[in-house]
């Protein structure tokens, strides 16, 4: 169903996505064959609110209720893969205990404001894919690349939990700003365009940061067995 709407909104704009990709089936693969959006969003550091990010987002499809996308900072030359976010369907959320949902950050006031974006696409078409695509959607981002080493030379310590706004007075106007600039886009304009786009109401459990909640990852050392297993006794993890 994701995968359907997703298709019918850009089968007769395949020539506006980034670098004239095409969508064509199989979806899944990563690369220029596979990705069907391009995203532009802000996103901000678990526990750190003024840790503000400007996030390129290069989408596939993967299943009909899940896209991953690849997340590059725009603040760095070159552009550095900054980690990954997996886009969920509604559908997809209410499946998934609150432990797992507060990992998670609601789209429908990025979409609504105008925070998120589609670099490139006609107004028409933005708006088809924001309103019938992603609004009702949830994402699940971590940056492997940290927002206090984004000038380090290599991607120093853990990967973060990154979230996403929810509502206005929360990001600098300038940042927001400096976005539009770099794109050539008004993020006013945008979000009146969207006015007739019906916000869905966030479930449960998303968002968690609201509560007061600060999700951190960490190191955890442990003294185990290192050796190998045997041929025998080995698993398979994937399979084609």
């Amino acid at each position: 169903m994701y995968a359907q709407q997703l298709v019918l909104a850009l089968s007769a704009v395949l020539s506006f996505l980034p670098l004239s990709l095409s969508a064509t089936l199989p979806f899944g693969h990563y690369g220029p064959e596979g990705t069907v959006l391009f995203l532009n969003g802000f996103h901000f550091v678990s526990g750190h609110s003024d840790w503000e990010i400007s996030a390129n987002h290069y989408c596939v499809i993967i299943a009909d209720d899940i896209l991953q996308c690849a997340v590059y900072n725009t603040a760095t030359t070159p552009a550095r893969l900054a980690g990954i976010e997996y886009i969920i369907t509604t559908e997809a959320f209410e499946t998934l205990d609150y432990e797992e949902r507060q990992l998670w950050h609601s789209h429908v006031y990025e979409i609504t404001s105008g925070f998120l974006i589609e670099p490139g696409l006609p107004s028409s078409v933005d708006h088809t894919i924001m309103k019938d695509v992603l609004v009702g959607t949830y994402g699940k981002t971590f940056h492997t690349w940290r927002y206090d080493q984004q000038n380090s030379s290599y991607p120093i310590g853990i990967p973060e939990l990154v979230m996403g706004y929810t509502g206005d007075d929360q990001i600098t106007p300038d940042f927001v700003t400096k976005r539009d600039e770099m794109f050539g886009v008004n993020t006013t304009e945008i979000r009146e365009s969207r006015c007739d786009i019906s916000p869905p109401p966030v479930l449960a459990g998303a968002d968690s940061w609201k509560y007061g909640y600060v999700l951190s990852l960490g190191i955890v050392n442990q003294t185990s067995n290192t050796s190998f297993p045997s041929q025998g006794e080995k698993q398979a993890v994937l399979t084609h």
